[in-house]
């Protein structure tokens, strides 16, 4: 056999050599940057997440002094405080960050006395006077001046704050009575064994540090504090991009960085999939407080009216606020039960019970409810099939009530919406049709999203979690769920049931 001449020539041999070995080197090479990039992203995440839990464990904190503040009011004698102005008991577990909660009270300038203090690491003295202490001094006087309920805070050392709530007298809201005070340890925050980046060592959280990325977590008002995200042991070993040398040595082998790429894409993935729960429990969580923030803050502010000017107020003015607090607890109580129900979807904890039902009664009660509800603010004309049909009476009145007060909700006052039932044989059609603002094309692949709303909503209220409800519920029942909207022109809903 005769050997091609370019086997002979060394440089010949040298160069395709050199040539083959690149092509692996090349693809390490990428591979590895590649990685790199990807582990970046994911550092960035897990941050994203930890900063956002990190800020609602303050948060909760901040709230559970709001409420103290509030039942302070109304002590007539501070050295000695009822009962009913202490702490819930067990509070040290449930807040396990909070080292010590303290009264004290306003006796004018220059002296605020510690009056009352609790908890597991005792940071004053009773009678001590705050306005000597040179931390607190100048946020004391700051919530003296503003004399507004929020919250301030105050760095005591690099691993506590104190929380200082104005608080208000009992029936004047811009008199000054004291002061509430609660110490927080950031250093028990950053190592909170509660939370999953942190007990995996997955992160690593502090309140200083000399590089990683520096995250600002603020509560409510100007409760800030800084802390400082590292990599954790766990990330590096399981989520982490390998070393350099390693994509080099396999610069002649194309099978390994292959290998490399599947590995690194496994691990991130599980990583990934476990940040996108965390995200969406997070995103559930601060859209849900926003939502309950608006009729809470109804409930106390027309609470506190009455409990301060009860005896001055018209029947009609008391009669306005009972109605403000009365509306805003019944939206408090829809918006559990349609987030307890998805949960029990979504869980599969909830299986679908079929029962005969009266079309007619149950079309009956369903209007009778959203008319109520809406204050009959349109015009439901509705058209039931006769007879019994065959299906699960609670998922499908959490159905078509969804429906049906969204179809009141985005119309006009006073126009009409049509609701109503066909036997098909085999199937139920369900009905639902409006002539109200319609949803924008943009929006429409995006219908039944947790928490997406359309763009044209405007400053109607709402969840985003209506239509969630009513896809899932519908495909845990069998049927079938189909629309049609244009923007401005209202639209159609039909929901088919085999019975």
């Amino acid at each position: 056999m005769k050997t091609p001449r370019w086997l002979e020539q060394p440089r010949a041999l040298a160069a395709l050599t050199l040539a083959f070995a690149l092509v692996p080197a090349a693809f390490a090479l990428i591979s590895f940057k590649a990685a790199r990039e990807r582990d970046a992203k994911l550092f960035d995440t897990a941050t994203q997440v930890l900063g956002e839990q990190l800020k609602l464990a303050t948060y909760r904190h901040v709230s559970f002094l709001s409420l103290l503040r509030n039942q302070w009011r109304s002590v007539t004698t501070p050295v000695n405080p009822p009962d009913t102005a202490l702490p819930p008991s067990g509070w040290s577990k449930r807040l396990p960050h909070l080292l010590a909660v303290a009264y004290a009270s306003d006796e004018g300038l220059g002296t605020i006395l510690l009056r009352w203090q609790a908890g597991r690491d005792l940071q004053k003295q009773p009678g001590d006077n705050l306005a000597a202490d040179p931390a607190l001094a100048p946020v004391l006087e700051r919530a003296r001046s503003i004399g507004t309920p929020m919250p301030y805070a105050a760095r005591i050392s690099v691993n506590r704050i104190a929380i200082i709530e104005f608080v208000p007298g009992a029936d004047d809201l811009r008199r000054m009575r004291g002061f509430m005070i609660g110490w927080l340890d950031l250093d028990s925050i950053c190592h909170d064994e509660s939370l999953p980046l942190l007990a995996q060592n997955i992160l690593h959280a502090a309140t200083e540090g000399p590089d990683g990325h520096r995250v600002e977590i603020s509560g409510e008002g100007e409760v800030t504090w800084a802390a400082t995200i590292t990599r954790g042991p766990q990330f590096s070993r399981e989520y982490g991009t390998p070393t350099p040398w390693i994509g080099f040595v396999a610069l002649g082998l194309s099978v390994v960085p292959l290998s490399l790429l599947v590995m690194l894409a496994s691990r991130a993935g599980k990583l990934r999939a476990a940040l996108e729960a965390e995200q969406l429990k997070n995103q559930f969580v601060s859209t849900v407080s926003h939502e309950f923030r608006t009729p809470l803050s109804v409930i106390l502010s027309s609470a506190e009216l009455l409990e301060a000017h009860a005896a001055s107020l018209s029947e009609t003015r008391r009669l306005e606020l009972l109605t403000q607090i009365k509306a805003s607890t019944n939206r408090m109580n829809e918006m559990v039960e349609q987030v307890l129900l998805l949960g029990r979807i979504e869980s599969g904890a909830m299986k679908p019970n079929p029962q005969p039902v009266d079309v007619a009664a149950f079309c009956r009660e369903i209007v009778e409810e959203v008319q109520t509800a809406t204050q009959h603010r349109c015009e439901i004309e509705w058209k039931p099939c006769e007879g019994t049909r065959t299906f699960d009476v609670t998922l499908m009145r959490s159905v078509l009530t969804n429906l049906l007060t969204n179809a009141v909700k985005y119309s006009n006052a006073g126009s009409k919406v049509i609701f109503g039932a066909q036997d098909l044989g085999d199937l139920l059609r369900f009905l639902v049709a409006d002539e109200g603002i319609g949803i924008p094309k943009a929006d429409q692949s995006r219908i039944g999203e947790p928490f997406h709303r359309a763009a044209n909503v405007g400053d109607v209220s709402g969840t985003g979690l209506g239509l969630t409800v009513v896809k899932r519920s519908v495909a845990l029942c069998g049927g079938e769920f189909s629309f049609w909207s244009e923007e401005g022109q209202g639209t159609h809903v039909s929901i088919f049931l085999r019975v």
